[in-house]
């Protein structure tokens, strides 16, 4: 396999280990605070059952199963039902809280820096193609030190559907200009990533790790399964 002309990433479980939890109690004690403090007083219960509820007439707007709903929306909605009228950075600020308060673990799995510096000295480019929330996910490319390492970027809820959807792998391609014949989807999610990209035309590479789940999707036109992740450049036609 050699190297391509443009690489397309997976985020969550194939660029960076991520582990939340939406569900302790603390976390709706702590946002039902949050809200309080600017004049949206929830109890932490009430507070759970009103984003929920949002979110499930949010994701009912539309009669695809993959469509994506934009969080924004729901926590100002949060704040108007209790009469506070949020501008876009007390929206933000909430979402940021939301998620730090639910997050668990978040790191860059060890091997990125290195392929994505080969892929640069390849002369190839780089991109993002991720289920995920920009309110959450931007921030946290920050963190992760990537947020300047890639030619283009399009997230779940910007583009208003999620992956398998070919309505999101062909935004990408149309919008970045990816050939079919010189481009491979890395991912950790069989069926989210590598039967998307093949059904598109791209290569593939899988890479399994904690959150990949079952084996129920296609094989990839390359595999690591082991672990093994140093051997992550050579998939990729880089060494």
């Amino acid at each position: 396999m050699g190297a391509y002309r443009d690489y397309v990433f997976d985020l969550y479980g194939t660029l960076a280990d991520v582990l939340t939890d939406e569900s302790g109690a603390r976390l709706w004690r702590l946002a039902a605070v949050c809200y309080g403090a600017h004049g949206a007083r929830y109890t932490p219960r009430e507070l759970n059952g009103s984003y929920h509820r949002l979110c499930r007439a949010a994701q009912e707007k539309s009669p695809d199963p993959l469509f994506e709903i934009e969080l924004r929306d729901v926590f100002a909605a949060l704040y108007r039902e209790k009469g506070v009228e949020p501008d876009a950075r007390l929206v933000g600020e909430t979402a940021l809280f939301f998620r730090m308060t639910s997050l668990k673990k978040l790191r860059l799995y060890p091997w990125v820096e290195r392929t994505f510096r080969l892929i640069r000295q390849n002369g190839s480019r780089i991109f993002l193609l991720s289920n995920a929330q920009a309110c959450f996910t931007v921030p946290e490319l920050r963190f992760l030190g990537i947020d300047g390492a890639f030619d283009g970027i399009l997230l779940s809820s910007d583009a208003g559907v999620k992956k398998p959807s070919p309505l999101m792998i062909g935004r990408a391609i149309e919008e970045y200009g990816l050939d079919r014949e010189s481009c491979v989807m890395v991912g950790n999610d069989r069926r989210a990533d590598i039967a998307m990209a093949k059904a598109a035309g791209l290569s593939t590479v899988y890479i399994r790790t904690e959150t990949s789940g079952g084996d129920d999707g296609p094989a990839a036109d390359a595999e690591l399964t082991d672990g093994d992740f140093g051997m992550i450049p050579e998939l990729l036609g880089l060494v």
